[in-house]
């Protein structure tokens, strides 16, 4: 399997919807571990950003973590993401 792109990560989340997420393995030369994106449940009330993005070792607890990263702009987790040579989770993960 190949590594992900940032337009392939761009690209859904752009087409998430709410209570769903995305899931991906980071590259074990970047310390492996897992990456949730979702839509922020509280977005668009005033001062709430679109996207949240969970980082952390294990799968589960991943899922559960505060938020590593918050933005609108879907542009800066996907090049985060995608720099540390990302794959997709199998679906349903």
């Amino acid at each position: 399997m190949e590594n992900v792109t940032k337009k392939e990560i761009m690209q859904r989340m752009e087409e998430l919807k709410n209570g769903a997420a995305l899931g991906l393995k980071l590259g074990e030369v970047f310390g492996g571990g897992y990456v949730f994106i979702e839509l922020n449940p509280a977005y668009p009330e005033k001062g709430h950003k679109k996207y949240l993005m969970r980082w952390g070792k294990g799968e589960a607890e991943t899922k559960v973590l505060s938020p590593f990263l918050v933005t609108d702009k879907a542009k800066s987790i996907a090049g985060w993401v995608s720099d540390r040579a990302a794959r997709w989770l199998p679906q349903g993960s």
